[in-house]
């Protein structure tokens, strides 16, 4: 059973600093020149700890990302509020879809449990790379500082009632009030700790429910690694870890595609691969070349009938696109005799991954790992395809509705990595989880 706590967060005192100038993206989603902004923004942006840079005293980044965090507590920079609370963060957005969107959550403690346990779900593959970088911060900072997107199942709104009933903590000091921040996109992100009786009841309502894991495979599975880490010590403060938790049944939970950007993957010329591809698909090669025929097959993409059967492809070095359609529905049959359940064959990044990447280009859906970059926006997408990156094709695809994402988990099958793009991410930086040894001192 889920066990979800409200919890003493560490949160930047606004008396000393201002929350739009410290929040920032979390860490995989942000570029490189991105990180740079933010770095630029000020010497207490939560960029500093969430994606360190060596700083010349200390043997690392991971090092230094711990001692500036023991600074700010030190100095006060960052102060631990002063009773367990959950944490409300509603997110008013518009979407790649170009529609607003309101998308209501809240941020607490989840004991963490194994995945076999069957309690908290995944859905996608994970990479050793991206683990292995959040164990060395974990390690260094005994910290978590960006919350595990998580799901649950929520259709009559019994939890959302409660929160949305609850005041803000009671007499707290102005570390502890709420704060609104607009980040560069758009999206208006207020959040608000609640306290007192209310997190008994949000606490009791999820006790029996499953928890699916939206985004943070990676760090989910690295958590529970130091969670074991700590307990061989003796050492039981990694015990739980921050999660957003947001309802299945929100209005306002969307879900977009993320495109694949194969890097490096030899790729035959526009035709010829076309041609491999036309037993099993409609082709629809689009015209004129360019930009304005990749807007063309982007239409085509969410338009035709089964939107997951349905593809975008971008030759760069040709610079052409087409639109390919599933037409033939042995090919699903044959993916269910190679032992995949008939759900998972039917979706669209299977077929993606199996149909084309495999069967066309050779691409083991095992080994993938460094060979394809992903982009949530066309423009993106063009934008790096059409560089010097060394990239050999673009795969577009529809969203993975989040009722087929909740049957592949429930089914304890996991979709290929980067499958989901749940927007927008809760930010980093509007609260942290500083582990407490026994006696409630702070662990760093």
């Amino acid at each position: 059973m889920a066990e979800i706590a409200a919890f003493r967060g560490v949160r930047y005192d606004t008396r000393r600093v201002a929350a739009q100038e410290v929040v920032c993206p979390p860490y995989d989603v942000i570029s490189q020149a991105q990180a740079e902004a933010f770095r630029a923004r000020g010497a207490t942006n939560a960029i500093h700890v969430d994606l360190p840079r060596p700083d010349g005293a200390h043997r690392d980044r991971y090092e230094a990302a711990a001692a500036l965090l023991r600074d700010w507590l030190a100095d006060g920079v960052l102060k631990r509020d002063r009773e367990p609370s959950l944490y409300v963060l509603e997110q008013t957005f518009r979407g790649p879809d170009g529609w607003e969107h309101t998308r209501r959550g809240f941020v607490a403690l989840l004991r963490l449990e194994e995945l076999a346990a069957r309690v908290v779900l995944p859905h996608e593959m994970t990479h050793a790379g991206p683990k292995e970088d959040r164990l060395r911060l974990l390690r260094a900072t005994h910290a978590d500082l960006s919350p595990i997107f998580l799901l649950y199942p929520d259709p009559t709104n019994r939890v959302g009632a409660a929160l949305a009933g609850a005041a803000p903590a009671a007499a707290a000091p102005p570390p502890a009030q709420p704060v609104t921040v607009t980040d560069a996109d758009g999206t208006t992100h207020r959040f608000t700790p609640v306290s007192g009786p209310v997190t008994d009841e949000v606490t009791r309502l999820l006790a029996g429910k499953r928890l699916y894991i939206a985004d943070g495979h990676h760090r989910y599975e690295t958590a529970l690694y130091f969670r074991d880490e700590c307990r061989a010590a003796g050492d039981h403060s990694a015990d739980s870890v921050m999660v957003y938790l947001c309802s299945m049944d929100d209005p306002g939970l969307v879900v977009f595609p993320t495109h694949r950007l194969l890097k490096g993957v030899p790729v035959p010329p526009a035709d010829e691969l076309l041609a491999r591809l036309a037993p099993t698909f409609a082709v629809y090669p689009e015209r004129p070349e360019g930009a304005q025929s990749c807007a063309v097959m982007m239409g085509h993409v969410g338009s035709l009938t089964d939107a997951a059967k349905v593809f975008g492809l971008y030759f760069p070095h040709e610079r052409t696109c087409a639109t390919i359609e599933l037409r033939d529905p042995s090919a699903i049959t044959r993916l269910i005799k190679e032992g995949l359940s008939p759900e998972y064959a039917g979706l669209s990044v299977t077929l993606l991954q199996y149909l084309i990447f495999r069967d066309a280009l050779g691409l083991d859906p095992a080994r993938t790992e460094g060979k394809i970059d992903y982009a949530t926006r066309l423009d993106e997408a063009l934008a790096l395809l059409d560089g010097d990156g060394g990239y050999t094709l673009g795969a577009f695809v529809n969203a993975t509705p989040i009722a087929e994402v909740r049957r592949v988990a429930d089914r304890g099958e996991t979709m290929p990595h980067k499958s989901t793009y749940f927007y927008p991410k809760p930010p980093t930086g509007l609260v942290f989880h500083v582990m407490e040894d026994g006696a409630g001192e702070t662990r760093p």
